[in-house]
């Protein structure tokens, strides 16, 4: 590209958001009210997604309950302003897109191997074999060291548009950032990561497949 000129960021997914299931609505005025039971369904059923994405954006780290239990914490103590503009899952997406973004800022990060990162609720390859999936972990332990040299703010919405595969409008959101903004941010995030992988096939290949599959 010359002149510097940002090009639209494709985005496959449209700018419908996917389908949600509907939250209970008895769990939600529980959850309003302080109710033990409500708040402990409402952990249960999100917190092996939120520490799969917490996982994801800030990479390997012993840190990582800390930050989920953060994030669940601050998510408790919101509930009372909680009005249903966004289904759960978004509002603590949010919330916990927010903690991601506190811990990559403070530069304070503690490095673990990635084979003890959750995937949460995904399920390993079946046919992968053990070389496979150790090649993975590699590549992936790699590629998680580029990423700590890309500002938080555009690696946070490069990993929640390729990775989590939300919408450009939906990554706008959830960062509390202008659509522009956010195209911006992907754009440069991904054109530093080409540049950094310049003779690495694999990783370049990985880059610009940039899908979940490949993270695993």
């Amino acid at each position: 590209m010359s002149g510097g000129t940002i090009p639209d960021v494709e985005d496959p997914r449209g700018a419908m958001p996917p389908a949600v299931t509907a939250d209970d609505p008895a769990m939600v005025a529980g959850c309003r009210a302080g109710e033990a039971s409500s708040l402990e369904q409402f952990f249960v059923t999100h917190v092996r997604y939120v520490e799969r994405v917490i996982a994801r954006l800030t990479g390997p780290t012993p840190d990582l309950e800390d930050l989920v239990q953060t994030t669940f914490i601050q998510a408790f103590q919101s509930f009372g302003r909680y009005r249903g503009e966004a289904s759960l899952k978004t509002w603590v997406t949010r919330i916990a897109v927010h903690t991601a973004l506190h811990q990559l800022r403070s530069g304070v990060r503690r490095m673990v191997p990635l084979e003890v990162v959750s995937d949460g609720d995904e399920p390993s390859d079946p046919v992968a074999t053990a070389d496979q999936q150790a090649e993975s972990r590699q590549l992936a332990r790699r590629l998680h060291a580029l990423l700590d040299r890309i500002a938080p703010k555009k690696r946070v919405a490069f990993l929640l548009y390729t990775v989590e595969e939300y919408s450009i409008e939906e990554v706008a959101a959830l960062t509390e950032a202008s659509k522009a903004a956010t195209k911006s941010r992907i754009w440069f995030a991904r054109r530093e990561l080409m540049a950094m992988v310049k003779g690495q096939p694999d990783l370049r290949q990985l880059i610009e497949s940039s899908g979940a599959q490949s993270w695993r």
